[in-house]
């Protein structure tokens, strides 16, 4: 009977540490008005350079591997895909204001990417 105890507990132990091993994706701010009016199409162009490594970080990070594992052991993987789900929806957000920019500021001739 010790022996079952012994081991219940150290498998609580370890599926309550395992759960804290989820992966970190990279949230992006909103591109506010204010950064909008300050730049030029240089600097949006070069904005939205920064964006879409981003957004390629986030596809980098969903990549399967031992925190996958670990986060699927903790929370079923609940917890990584939620956080995937918030950093996609923050930098689609963020470059679709920039090329919305772009546009306004009539940047054509000099739009970057193409994703």
């Amino acid at each position: 009977m010790q022996k079952l105890l012994t081991t219940s507990i150290m498998l609580v132990v370890a599926l309550t540490s395992t759960a804290c091993a989820t992966k970190r994706y990279p949230i992006a701010t909103t591109f506010s008005a204010a950064e909008a009016s300050a730049m030029d199409c240089g600097d949006l162009n070069l904005e939205l350079i920064r964006a879409e490594q981003v957004q390629a970080q986030i596809a980098d990070t969903a990549n399967l591997d031992w925190r996958s594992a670990a986060g699927f052991l903790g929370d079923f993987g609940i917890g990584n895909a939620m956080a995937r789900s918030d950093a996609d929806k923050a930098i689609t957000q963020r470059i679709t204001a920039i090329r919305t920019s772009q546009v306004d500021k009539a940047c054509i001739g000099t739009l970057v990417g193409g994703s």
